[in-house]
């Protein structure tokens, strides 16, 4: 969680970027943005989608970024995003429940 929003701060600080900047970039509220520092929560894929967008990145570049990688990030199919989008809309136990179904794939 840290590592997302710490992220989302360095490539900020990298176009010396305020919040409210990233948030005209990204069409987000500036208060949405305030919210996930303020609570330390976990922006949503969709809102991760705009802000990588803003950055002119992908979102493999943002979570290699994110997790200290130095492989070259992958370029995800419009159909993995569409998995993803819809990933983070689900309920944990839809999650739970989905992730079992793909095991059961050969």
């Amino acid at each position: 969680m840290d590592n997302i929003l710490n992220t989302i701060t360095a490539y900020r600080k990298e176009r010396k970027w305020s919040l409210y900047d990233l948030a005209a970039h990204a069409e987000l509220k500036p208060s949405t943005i305030s919210t996930w520092y303020n609570d330390n929560a976990i922006p949503t894929i969709p809102s991760l989608v705009k802000i990588c967008d803003a950055f002119q990145i992908t979102l493999s570049e943002f979570f290699a970024k994110a997790e200290g990688s130095e492989s070259a990030p992958v370029a995800l199919t419009s159909q993995q995003m569409q998995v993803i989008e819809k990933w983070s809309i689900l309920r944990p136990d839809q999650q739970e429940a989905f992730l079992n179904l793909l095991n059961t794939i050969p």
